[in-house]
């Protein structure tokens, strides 16, 4: 019970936004009369589908990576020191059994969408996807157990996750551009991850509409509204930079490259929802998925380079900009507006780059 109090209690209160949000997609946005309907054609989407099975495994291990970190901090949390006397004490299959359940309690909402997934699984004869997510939440459940015992008999230590960031920075000199990544990985994975997941679920609808011959219209709207999930993640972007980076224009890089780079940087943040477009429309129009992707994320970072633009005003400009791509996708002028965005991204960007100064607040 003490121990369900400090790890399961506070990891569901704390977060509740998270799992509000989840709520929301899941049922928050399907009327009551139609919502075993949503599920049974999503789960029956994963089922038939090895990309989209793939993907959903893929949310599935870094939501069970959450459910890890979370337990290393609380162990790690200078007020926990107790539950190393606690739960040192426990030997063999006890201590298994209560390490197993401690991980069972927070990954138990996978645990349950997996169930269904196999019960239905089995019903249709689909019994190699029933097997694949059968043993991958027995990985996923079992795998955690070693780092636990090893966190509890060794307190000092970091868990394997940093060990392994530590060894691979010591072998590996990351470029400028890739800091902002690191640091979304790292310092800002919680952002990060509710970003991918809301726009993976967009995404999934939007392609769910679409027959055999693809609309581009339709996943060009799917994608916009994915963008504009991502104008948080831009916005922060030129936080990060005043706070760490604000000697960067000093150096003696072309502003061609400087462009290069920066688009190098979103489209690696874009890379998993390109692959998914490439899986769920095929390899025709992904380059103009990734070239209208890329050309609005680069129009929202240049325009951060007025610092009079605060947060309020940079959302409204996110909304305009967003608008006039949902206007000109559904008038079919796709590659028109990406010529606009990516011209007024670059003449803003070559005009305001060494003109940006840092607000004060920031730079403290």
């Amino acid at each position: 019970m003490a121990l369900s109090k400090v790890f399961t209690a506070r990891y569901y209160s704390r977060n509740t936004g998270f799992f509000l949000l989840v709520f929301y997609f899941f049922f928050g946005i399907v009327p009551g009369n139609q919502l075993l309907s949503y599920h049974y054609a999503l789960i029956m989407g994963f089922l038939t589908s090895t990309g989209m099975l793939l993907i959903t495994l893929l949310i599935w291990l870094l939501y069970n990576l959450k459910c890890m970190a979370y337990v290393q901090k609380t162990l790690s949390a200078r007020e926990n020191t107790f539950l190393y006397a606690t739960l040192g004490i426990l030997e063999g299959p006890r201590k298994w059994r209560t390490l197993y359940w401690l991980h069972f309690t927070l990954y138990a909402p996978v645990l349950v969408y997996s169930i269904a997934a196999i019960l239905i699984a089995v019903k249709i004869h689909a019994y190699l996807p029933a097997i694949i997510i059968l043993v991958f939440n027995i990985i996923m459940t079992i795998m955690p157990m070693r780092s636990y015992d090893h966190k509890i008999k060794h307190p000092g230590t970091t868990p394997f996750f940093s060990d392994w960031v530590q060894w691979l920075n010591r072998r590996f000199r990351k470029p400028l551009w890739m800091f902002y990544i690191y640091e979304l990985l790292n310092g800002n994975v919680k952002a990060l991850a509710l970003t991918k997941f809301a726009g993976a679920l967009v995404l999934l609808m939007a392609c769910s509409f679409i027959g055999d011959q693809p609309d581009k219209r339709v996943v060009l709207v799917g994608l916009l509204l994915n963008l504009l999930a991502h104008g948080v993640l831009i916005f922060n972007h030129r936080r990060f930079d005043d706070l760490y980076l604000s000697m960067l224009p000093q150096l003696p890089v072309p502003l061609w490259k400087r462009y290069m780079q920066t688009g190098t940087t979103y489209l690696l943040i874009m890379l998993p929802e390109f692959i998914l477009l490439l899986f769920k429309t095929g390899p025709a129009d992904l380059l103009l998925y990734i070239t209208f992707g890329l050309s609005i994320l680069m129009l929202l970072r240049s325009l951060l380079y007025f610092p009079q633009l605060d947060q309020d005003k940079y959302f409204r400009w996110v909304f305009l900009v967003i608008v006039a791509g949902l206007f000109l996708s559904l008038a079919y002028y796709y590659w028109y507006a990406v010529v606009l965005f990516q011209l007024t991204a670059f003449v803003i960007f070559y005009f305001r780059y060494y003109r940006y100064e840092a607000p004060l607040q920031e730079v403290q």
